[in-house]
């Protein structure tokens, strides 16, 4: 097994004294941010920046309120977004947004209204299919797959979007389970393209795990692949490697998630730079608050990915049921304008 220590230390990612900086656990509040919070000091202007939020980290304090958090999320200076908990009702026809704790869900009408209302440009989403649990991608599921996608099409061209992105990993057992997604994958970005949308794949860290023909079970990111003396059969590849190899550029890009993929024991910008034309999208995370951590060195991320040509990116952050995600929202902000490496 890999020393996580001995990764961490010789990773490009990551900042001088890191390892030390990432027990420190005041930071993982948005007090760790020079004790400062939203309610006590003023905003930081973004100016000419794309700075994007995940829906998904605000969580209740976005769904609950929507029109005041958005405009919230703009006065941090917070000026593009990428959706989530959006879900199509078949018996109205349309999309909505429900609230935590059973409240009355928000239209997708509205809730592009209150975005435009607050000065927030909806450029991408996440959406993965319907499946019954421990389905596959395959021949049997491929028409239930696409015609998921041709259904919540016109919300999304309502809504503006430029990206459509899945975030959930489909089961994959061995390498053809991950050849079959990626098969579909192809047909589910032509069909978006067609539509004017593009599609892209958001990882966690369980994609960087490794697949061979026939198994029972995908190996491991952290366990080294053992083959016998005189076995001349290719190196596993991680089911990352498999999508990106197994589909058309003009198809499929990825959202790479520094975060997850630091969590699979992978140098984000390693990827970054190996796969410059299809990693065209980002998710900013760190423990709790970016940049609190100390761990992660997002400048550095943020040269490689921008000396692609590429400018989109969205700050997420977990914990969605904390309260504080608006805080941890504006502490974020603060952290990423004010050191000046975005634009």
């Amino acid at each position: 097994m890999a020393n996580r220590r001995e990764f961490l230390k010789s990773a490009s990612f990551m900042t001088l004294g890191a390892l030390a900086a990432s027990k420190v656990s005041a930071a993982n509040d948005v007090n760790g941010v020079d004790g400062i919070t939203a309610a006590t000091a003023q905003a930081p202007k973004a100016g000419n920046t794309n700075l994007g939020f995940q829906a998904y980290s605000l969580g209740g304090e976005l769904l609950n309120n929507p029109a005041p958090a958005l405009k919230k999320m703009k006065s941090y200076g917070y000026d593009q977004c990428e959706l989530a908990f959006y879900g199509f009702d078949d018996k109205a026809g349309h999309g909505q947004f429900s609230s935590f704790g059973g409240g009355k869900p928000t239209s997708a009408a509205d809730f592009k209204k209150m975005a435009d209302d607050a000065g927030i440009k909806i450029i991408s989403s996440h959406m993965t299919p319907n499946l019954d649990r421990g389905a596959k991608y395959d021949k049997s599921t491929e028409t239930k797959i696409l015609d998921f996608w041709k259904k919540i099409i016109p919300d999304h061209q309502m809504f503006g979007v430029e990206y459509i992105v899945q975030p959930s990993l489909p089961t994959i057992n061995n390498l053809e389970d991950a050849q079959n997604v990626a098969e579909i994958f192809n047909k589910v970005g032509a069909l978006l393209k067609d539509n004017g949308i593009k599609f892209g794949y958001h990882n966690h860290s369980n994609e960087f795990n490794k697949v061979v023909p026939g198994g029972k079970e995908v190996t491991p990111y952290y366990q080294r692949a053992f083959r016998r003396p005189g076995d001349n059969s290719p190196a596993p590849k991680t089911i990352e490697e498999v999508f990106i190899e197994g589909t058309e550029a003009q198809n499929v890009l990825f959202e790479l998630d520094c975060y997850w993929t630091v969590m699979g024991q992978q140098d984000p910008i390693t990827w970054i730079n190996k796969y410059a034309d299809r990693i065209q999208l980002l998710h900013i995370k760190d423990f709790v608050v970016i940049g609190a951590s100390g761990a992660m060195n997002f400048e550095t991320i943020f040269r490689n990915f921008y000396a692609h040509g590429h400018r989109n990116w969205f700050v997420e952050i977990e914990d969605i049921n904390s309260g504080k995600q608006l805080d941890r929202a504006w502490a974020s902000a603060r952290y990423l304008i004010e050191k000046g490496f975005v634009k």
